[in-house]
């Protein structure tokens, strides 16, 4: 392996920041361990901790059977009150709450005592799925920064002592035939995950 090839490795496994006209930097995030997540790609955070070296753990883990409510139904093509698998926990990174998880999945895709046979607290849903041999090939995300405090449920299980901003992820992932597999939503504390999004020059307007 050639240094560029090397050093083009360590830029995508996040270790390293090219920045054109500057040089090569190491990733060293200002506030402690953060994850960091190409949009153009779907991989959990279990693979980018990994890539970082970051220790992920969960708090308050539960594992439970629910009916499907308004949003999960929609967004996973059920019907409202069907039974979903609903797994929720505080991430913690390095010891500390970096977000608060919520995934739903179908019960017929995967039971409940499946998952709270096989799910690792280090681990995500997907991560789970995959391994089962759920065959997932894609999914969409809605983005949206939002003020979350202590006295707001999200806040009280992220442990906050004054309000801040969060990035809120809404995530629905699609099977390789189209069909919706697992419903997420994800509330990141500030300096926790770093997004970022790789894109190709598609069409410009020429001047002169």
């Amino acid at each position: 392996m050639t240094v560029r090839a090397g050093l083009a490795r360590l830029v995508e496994r996040g270790l390293l920041d090219r920045r054109q006209g500057s040089g090569t930097f190491l990733v060293r995030p200002p506030d402690g361990a953060r994850l960091r997540s190409g949009l153009e790609k779907l991989e959990t955070y279990t693979v980018h901790a990994e890539r970082l070296g970051v220790r992920l753990a969960s708090a308050g883990l539960e594992i439970e059977e629910v009916g499907a409510g308004p949003d999960e139904a929609g967004a996973l093509e059920v019907e409202e009150g069907g039974p979903l698998v609903r797994v929720s926990r505080v991430l913690l990174m390095e010891g500390a709450p970096a977000a608060w998880m919520v995934d739903h999945v179908p019960a017929d895709v995967v039971g409940v005592e499946r998952v709270r046979e096989l799910f690792r607290p280090d681990a995500m849903l997907l991560d789970l799925l995959v391994s089962e041999g759920v065959p997932v090939g894609s999914s969409q995300m809605s983005i949206e920064a939002v003020m979350i405090g202590p006295e707001d449920a999200v806040g009280a299980k992220l442990e906050l002592e004054r309000p801040t901003a969060a990035l809120s992820l809404a995530q629905t992932m699609y099977l390789v035939d189209g069909r919706p597999v697992q419903r997420s939503h994800d509330t990141f504390l500030p300096g926790k995950l770093n997004l970022h999004v790789v894109r190709e020059l598609f069409e410009v307007r020429k001047l002169g």
